[in-house]
């Protein structure tokens, strides 16, 4: 009787150490993560499906949402949580990580998450419309609204290099 009471004791813990760890898995990342990032902060939460820019760790983070369905019906939010590579961060326009010239502010990353629902939009449907794109550009650093000329960075001194930016 003793030992089944002890097996049903640890079952139980076992059950709630792994319970505990699928909660953080969604914020396993890799070693040395924070020498990127810095503290990370592990308060986003999936609500809907997509891919999400973790405005709160500066974009450098992003996470996957994916609702699973299971056998008896009953369905959960599952979210997996990515670091982009150094001086990287993710471009919720193009749901990639890119160079932060190339990225949407990570602030207004929050203003694109509307395009996860054109993930499921279908095969014969643009994932950007033109609206979408002229939003990005309006935002985008580097990048010009549509119909104005790219805006260069300053040439190099003839002969020379381009003076030192530290």
């Amino acid at each position: 009787m003793k030992l089944s009471m002890a097996l049903v004791v640890l079952s139980t813990m076992a059950l709630s150490v792994a319970a505990s760890r699928s909660k953080r898995a969604a914020y396993e990342l890799p070693d040395g993560a924070e020498l990127i990032v810095g503290a990370v902060r592990t308060s986003f939460v999936c609500s809907n499906e997509g891919y999400y820019a973790d405005i709160e760790n500066n974009c450098q983070i992003f996470h996957v949402c994916h609702t699973a369905v299971h056998a008896d019906g009953t369905s959960e939010m599952q979210q997996w949580s990515f670091l982009c590579g150094n001086q990287t961060v993710f471009n919720q326009f193009s749901f990639t990580c890119s160079s932060y010239e190339d990225a949407v502010p990570c602030g207004s990353s929050g203003d694109f998450f509307y395009l996860n629902a054109n993930l499921h939009a279908g095969p014969n449907v643009f994932f950007h419309n033109e609206q979408d794109v002229a939003r990005a550009a309006a935002v985008t650093p580097g990048r010009p609204a549509q119909g104005q000329p790219p805006v260069l960075p300053p040439r190099p001194p003839a002969g020379g290099r381009p003076p030192f930016r530290g």
